[in-house]
């Protein structure tokens, strides 16, 4: 599954041509802040500018949740944390490497407790429901998301805005099915937490001894 994941990577960075920047950064959830305390997940964003007002976002999530209870991902949103928010921005979902993933129109898209999100993709194009949830992303496997997004920002996006936003929380991963019956919504911190990993956490820490 990995080795399939990073091939369709390549594949839909190709799909785009020639990109202009790129940046990445490693994110978990932040299951202490979930809904239900059920579900895990570590993942990757990575944000390619293109052109124009044109960029493209790809996300791969791993379910990391404990076997014995299982669950699966079923949907995932998140908002678009441009310098200025003038509701034009969109991210449109091209591709997802579990074809029951479909794209989740917004903005607008209600993620409750969370709050209001700007784009995402979910089971039958759904975030609370979508049909069964054995079509997500079970325990152990991965799952890659492509998105085309198009903002008047997009020069000036990272990974990071994409869970930055107008929430306290603006990146959340929707679980269904675990054995015992429950649900999860399961959000990501925001730039700067300690749950950030990887090279994200990297970037933030020389961009603090920068400035200080």
């Amino acid at each position: 599954m990995r080795l399939s994941v990073c091939t369709a990577a390549a594949a839909a960075v190709m799909s785009f041509g020639a990109v202009a920047s790129a940046d990445i950064i490693n994110i978990q959830g932040l299951s202490s802040q979930s809904t239900e305390g059920l579900g895990h997940f570590t993942g990757s964003i990575e944000y390619n500018y293109l052109s124009g007002s044109s960029g493209q976002l790809l996300i791969n999530l791993t379910n990391t949740s404990p076997v014995e209870n299982g669950g699966y991902i079923t949907a995932l949103i998140f908002n678009i944390g441009a310098p200025q928010r003038s509701g034009t921005d969109t991210a449109t979902l091209q591709f997802a490497s579990f074809p029951a993933f479909e794209n989740i129109p917004g903005p607008g898209i209600g993620g409750s407790p969370f709050g209001l999100f700007d784009a995402g993709a979910g089971i039958g194009g759904q975030f609370e429901g979508g049909g069964n949830p054995t079509q997500g992303i079970g325990v152990g496997q991965s799952g890659m998301f492509e998105f085309l997004v198009a903002s008047p920002y997009a020069n000036v996006l990272s990974a990071e805005s994409f869970i930055s936003g107008p929430n306290d929380f603006n990146f959340v991963v929707r679980f269904r099915g675990f054995a015992d019956g429950g649900s999860d919504k399961v959000p990501v911190p925001v730039p700067g937490s300690v749950a950030l990993l990887g090279l994200g956490a990297v970037a933030m820490s020389s961009r603090r001894r920068r400035t200080a």
